[in-house]
């Protein structure tokens, strides 16, 4: 990208966040992770740049730091600003790390946002570490041509069960970027599914809120069902079909019981 295409980003961002706002958003929130375009200028395993949008951390952070300025300027006085950020890129080479995640989440700080969500993983490299639970291989390899499942089905099979579920598995990575971050709300999102867990992480204040998407996905009432005592864990499994559904071009919807193939 050269300096004009990185501007028009920054404006489209703005653009983009005042259409939320028109249309009736609660609030913004900065995808900045997982392999997005934010998250590419972010990681040095990406971004090889050797100009002002690279090559020290400040000028990988310079990006972000410039939507966040520009949005600031827009957006409604009390409508919260929040950023998804990573702690780990599970990258080929060096990206991310724990460390690298504290300092730009000091960076967020002094920039005043409102809320940080803590994520990992990207999507071109690591998206099983970034979603965890089953690999729906039959699932997935049925998207590619008949010729080439064997070779999908032979490396998806060679991972699989290799990224088994795990309790809140960003969550140590939400305490180490705990004490930097000062008021701002911490979000604690990856693989909660226990009532307890969620309770326990935010009375030792290691989060303040849960973040969750695939149990939604199966349960849309379930922080209602949560609140009534009805139950006591999200009955998602994490098979993981849903995500399937991407790579078939069909609705996301939970297919635990039966995929469309």
């Amino acid at each position: 990208m050269d300096e004009d295409q990185i501007q028009e980003v920054i404006l489209a961002f703005t653009r983009g966040s005042q259409r939320a706002v028109e249309a009736g958003a609660d609030g913004i929130e900065l995808h900045a992770a997982h392999g997005y375009l934010i998250h590419e200028f972010l990681s040095p395993f990406f971004n090889r740049r050797n100009d002002l949008w690279g090559g020290s951390e400040e000028n990988r952070f310079r990006f972000l730091h410039c939507i966040i300025n520009e949005l600031k300027k827009v957006l409604p006085e009390g409508m919260p600003l929040l950023v998804k950020h990573n702690s780990n890129d599970f990258t080929p080479e060096e990206g991310i790390t724990p460390a690298l995640a504290v300092a730009y989440a000091k960076r967020l700080f002094d920039l005043n946002i409102d809320g940080l969500e803590v994520s990992c993983g990207t999507a071109q490299y690591s998206p099983w570490n970034m979603c965890r639970g089953d690999i729906p291989v039959k699932e997935i390899s049925a998207s590619f041509p008949e010729s080439q499942r064997p070779g999908v089905e032979s490396v998806l099979n060679k991972i699989a069960g290799k990224f088994d579920m795990i309790e809140g598995y960003n969550l140590e990575a939400t305490k180490m970027i705990r004490p930097v971050i000062g008021r701002i709300s911490l979000f604690a999102v990856g693989g909660f599914r226990q009532v307890s867990g969620m309770e326990e992480a935010v009375a030792n204040g290691y989060t303040d809120f849960i973040s969750m998407c695939r149990p939604f996905i199966k349960e849309p009432y379930l922080v209602k069902h949560i609140r009534e005592g009805k139950v006591k864990a999200a009955s998602c499994t994490s098979c993981n079909k849903c995500l399937a559904a991407f790579v078939h071009d069909i609705p996301v919807k939970c297919y635990e019981k039966k995929f469309p193939m």
